[in-house]
């Protein structure tokens, strides 16, 4: 029966065996593929669910190992409402929303410096600063022409010396721009020394009899400057004042003015300028 029988040459029979037998390896060794790729599908499946399972478990042993976690009696804390979280109860630890403030360990904003007076806020930079709005010149006699050896120095008589605000009635709380304008009123060009340590700004009550605060009292460090002051040209200094009081060396508690009626003065060295007067009003 092994022994091909036809009208065809033997070889051509053994032929198709072959190709019939390795058609039916082909089917077993895919099937095979398929089973082996199946079973790797449904196995990946498994751990994924697997740690869901393991936890619920964990949890399960947790509670049974732990009585307090579902026995609420067995808690002390928890079966007594008085006992509570300390920063829940104190304001001073829970941090306000938004809030950047650092506090030092006395309770006062860091970086405040000098004493304040109790609800007075902190004050801004009270340094006097040069103010170059445009402003009109000043008459002045014909201009003569300096002496060959150079400008001379600027006498009190050759100098005006101003005191200016920025409106004449302020709210409590406001933060008025104080300015001193000195000019050469002489016929010639001069030299004047309008060193900050030189230059004062005050406030005064009204009649003039108490100094409420000056602008060298807690800033304004002396530096030099030398300045050609040409005839009838202003020069003016600026001064944002908190309104606060100080007094000088800015040693004691700075507190906030008042609504009321003041005054205010400027000086360069010993040149004093006349009054300003200017009203505080209630806010």
């Amino acid at each position: 029966m092994w022994e091909p029988v036809g009208p065809l040459p033997a070889h051509v029979y053994w032929k198709r065996r072959w190709l019939a037998l390795a058609g039916v390896i082909g089917m077993f060794v895919t099937i095979g593929f398929t089973a082996a790729a199946l079973t790797a599908a449904s196995s990946d499946l498994g751990p994924r669910d697997e740690p869901t399972t393991q936890a619920a478990h964990r949890s399960e042993l947790s509670a049974s190992a732990d009585p307090t976690a579902a026995d609420p009696a067995a808690d002390p804390d928890a079966a007594d409402p008085t006992t509570t979280d300390p920063a829940a109860t104190d304001p001073a630890a829970t941090p306000t929303p938004g809030s950047t403030t650092a506090l030092s360990a006395t309770g006062v904003p860091a970086g405040t410096t000098g004493p304040m007076a109790e609800g007075a806020p902190e004050t801004t930079d009270e340094s006097k600063r040069p103010d170059d709005t445009p402003r009109a010149a000043v008459p002045v006699p014909p201009t003569e022409q300096a002496p060959a050896t150079g400008p001379p120095v600027c006498t009190n008589d050759m100098i005006s010396v101003g005191a200016e605000i920025d409106a004449p009635q302020h709210t409590v709380g406001d933060r008025p721009e104080l300015r001193l304008v000195v000019v050469n009123v002489s016929p010639q060009a001069c030299v004047r020394d309008l060193d900050g340590a030189l230059q004062e700004i005050v406030v005064w009550d009204r009649p003039i009899q108490n100094r409420l605060w000056s602008s060298n009292d807690c800033v304004n460090p002396s530096t030099q400057d030398l300045r050609t002051l040409v005839p009838g040209q202003p020069v003016a200094f600026a001064v944002t004042w908190s309104g606060l009081s100080s007094n000088p060396g800015c040693t004691a508690a700075r507190t906030r003015l008042p609504a009321g009626e003041y005054t205010l003065l400027t000086r360069v060295a010993d040149r004093i300028s006349g009054p300003t007067p200017f009203t505080l009003v209630p806010r």
